[in-house]
């Protein structure tokens, strides 16, 4: 990342990204990382706090919209057996929030996006038009679920290209990238 650039990473999980993308040797970046996983939540705030605060940690529902409730159903299998019974099914509720409006109410203006929210791609996208058609995004990495896979011909729509894939048995990894030159009219 270039100095001065401003990462968001959706679905940070553990925020392991973040931290490396906010390490010490990469100087004037901006990282916030979002998730709305209270167990991932945990340990990304604490790895937030291990890297000394260089990334901003949001606990929100990235979508296309900001402030609607939103149920979320999850697993207790957390692949720690002694902790308690596994695949004990819960759910929970969580606020949404545009990644639109996330930059514009805090001044931020991101050039690199990662997106890996599993079947929500479209919502974290429909929420940030604006960012998308903007001259300072320059590239935006997405795990694509396979039934979602149009997201591909969305992306080249709006002025993006693919740089490269990763072929998985459930996914795509794609790495969209924009030249600022060709920033779409929306």
């Amino acid at each position: 990342l270039e100095e001065g650039a401003v990462f968001f990473d959706v679905g940070t999980s553990y925020g392991q990204e973040s931290a490396f993308a906010a390490s010490p040797h990469r100087k004037g970046v901006q990282v916030f990382g979002f998730d709305c996983s209270p167990y991932q939540s945990h340990f990304c705030a604490l790895n937030k706090s291990l890297n000394d605060g260089r990334f901003r940690f949001v606990f929100a529902a990235i979508g296309e919209k900001s402030g609607e409730l939103i149920s979320i159903t999850a697993n207790s299998d957390t692949h720690i057996p002694a902790l308690h019974k596994k695949n004990v099914p819960y759910e929970y509720e969580v606020m949404t929030l545009a990644l639109d409006d996330f930059a514009r109410t805090n001044n931020v203006k991101p050039t690199h996006i990662k997106i890996d929210v599993d079947g929500a791609q479209f919502d974290v996208l429909k929420g940030a038009k604006s960012i998308l058609a903007s001259s300072s995004i320059r590239d935006v990495f997405i795990e694509i679920d396979r039934v979602n896979l149009t997201i591909i011909d969305y992306m080249i729509a709006l002025g993006f290209r693919v740089d490269w894939t990763v072929e998985k048995e459930h996914n795509v990894d794609v790495m969209f990238t924009k030249e600022p030159e060709a920033a779409p009219v929306v």
